[in-house]
């Protein structure tokens, strides 16, 4: 499919969703990503991908993915605590995670991205 980027931009959340998701190669978690880096809306969060949710399985809930996964819904729940700004403030703790890995070595995530 083809889409009008400009066009879709003055579309509601719920247009642009499906409009993406139209698209050949474009999945949920893409959606995600293209909803909130490339449109602005800081609280779509409405996927977490498996590699993500072991991740986040340990620095949101403190747990051992290889132990205890937390489930997605459980996580979701616990996000909405930022209500608008969700997707932005987990994006955020996600991108201090990796910039923190830059500085120091992180054991936990270099198991799970198998460095």
């Amino acid at each position: 499919g083809e889409i009008d980027e400009f066009e879709l931009r003055t579309k509601s959340a719920e247009e642009q969703e499906k409009s993406l998701i139209s698209l050949y190669g474009i999945g949920p978690a893409s959606v995600g990503y293209i909803m909130l880096d490339a449109f602005h809306h800081w609280d779509y969060l409405k996927n977490i991908s498996p590699w993500e949710q072991k991740i986040y399985s340990h620095i949101f809930f403190n747990k051992d993915h290889e132990k205890e996964l937390v489930p997605v819904p459980k996580m979701l729940k616990r996000f909405e605590k930022w209500g608008k700004w969700k997707a932005l403030a987990v994006h955020y703790v996600w991108e201090d995670i990796w910039w923190k890995r830059r500085n120091e070595h992180l054991p936990w995530l270099e198991k799970l991205i198998r460095l």
